[in-house]
């Protein structure tokens, strides 16, 4: 049987995964934009408790398979306290119940492991693995480096929404750019036009650092755009975590020790997953003076849910504006943008109080 390819799919990152796969001469079929019928249909099959994140994958698989996907590439995690280690067994399982006859092929995220399974699902030679992996991560490094742009720009651009018109133009060009020899034209040609956009480069705002799981808050669908809808009420957002930060972390090892040092008086144990980066964050972003801090986290999510408390007791210590977001199927959007703009008002007063005291 021949393979077609499928992934989770992970916001603006998924076209630099699908780049990988195409670049190794497999069949590929990407996964659609999530809607919330596709977290609805993947809830259903679920284990309702289990995490977010897990629910949106399987309806991401789900319409796939429809298109004719039959093998799913899924990361996994050996160790700690995060159920993605248990992903893969689970939607393995509650797709099969289904009547979905899938393969899944679990990686760890070692790059010995990473390597092997490619090598596994293709006939690709090490050289063209790698010149695979390394198209694939320019791109990647060229998304995280125009949703920074974007950050930025937003609350200072003169001309309503063009950073954002410019950053769909720019993420919709970059999925059609299919040869590696392409990439440094385009790449030229789209930075050249978010310098023409008109902004106010001395304008003081308020900032707001984003902190939490990866996946919730790098996948802008997820977070319901968190990030833009600040922007757009004249926030500067920052948000150190992305997969080059998670990536960093698994080659320099000791980052995770300075996290441990900084973070001691607070937690002295690990909790898995990104739980000890985003109380490093947030103490980082109240050094730097920042005006507000807001906790992405998806719904049953252990990591996150054990130092949610620790958040909070930073908060009070602090007086920082802080607000957390907990994500699941049942979330409105509605509801999200109500608490946003009550925070908005929080973090803006704040802002002004702190700039009376200087």
């Amino acid at each position: 049987m021949k393979l077609k390819i499928t992934f989770p799919r992970w916001g603006n990152y998924t076209i630099a995964f699908k780049t990988l796969f195409k670049e190794l001469g497999l069949e590929v079929i990407s996964p659609e934009k999530t809607t919330s019928q596709t977290i609805i249909e993947g809830a259903k099959l679920a284990p309702e408790m289990y995490c977010f994140p897990l629910k949106v994958n399987i309806g991401n698989y789900l319409e796939t398979i429809k298109k004719g996907a039959n093998t799913i590439f899924m990361v996994t995690a050996l160790g700690g306290s995060c159920r993605l280690r248990y992903y893969s067994a689970v939607q393995d399982k509650v797709l099969q119940e289904a009547g979905h006859n899938v393969n899944f092929i679990t990686f760890d995220q070692s790059p010995k492991d990473i390597f092997s399974k490619i090598k596994e699902i293709s006939a690709a030679s090490p050289w063209q693995i790698f010149k695979a992996v390394r198209f694939s991560f320019k791109k990647l490094r060229l998304i995280e480096k125009l949703e920074k742009i974007a950050q930025y720009y937003r609350p200072r651009q003169v001309e309503g929404t063009m950073t954002d018109k410019l950053l769909i133009e720019a993420l919709v060009g970059l999925d059609r750019t299919e040869k590696e020899k392409d990439f440094p034209k385009f790449k030229k040609e789209i930075l050249k036009k978010f310098a023409k956009i008109k902004i106010e480069k001395n304008k003081n705002m308020p900032k707001i650092g984003l902190i939490g799981e990866i996946y919730t808050v790098s996948d802008p669908i997820i977070n319901f755009e968190v990030e833009k809808k600040l922007g757009q009420e004249g926030i500067e957002v920052h948000r150190e975590m992305d997969l080059t930060y998670h990536l960093k972390k698994k080659i320099f090892f000791w980052k995770d020790w300075v996290i441990q040092k900084k973070i001691k008086p607070y937690l002295k144990s690990t909790v898995g997953g990104h739980g000890r980066d985003a109380i490093y964050e947030m103490l980082d972003y109240v050094k730097k003076g920042f005006d507000g801090i807001i906790h992405l986290l998806p719904a049953f999510c252990m990591p996150e849910v054990t130092i949610r408390p620790i958040l909070e007791k930073i908060h009070q210590e602090r007086k920082i504006p802080f607000l957390s977001l907990s994500l699941d199927e049942q979330v409105a959007e509605a509801g999200i943008n109500t608490r946003l703009e009550a925070f908005v008002d929080v973090v803006k007063n704040y802002y002004k109080y702190k700039k009376k005291r200087l």
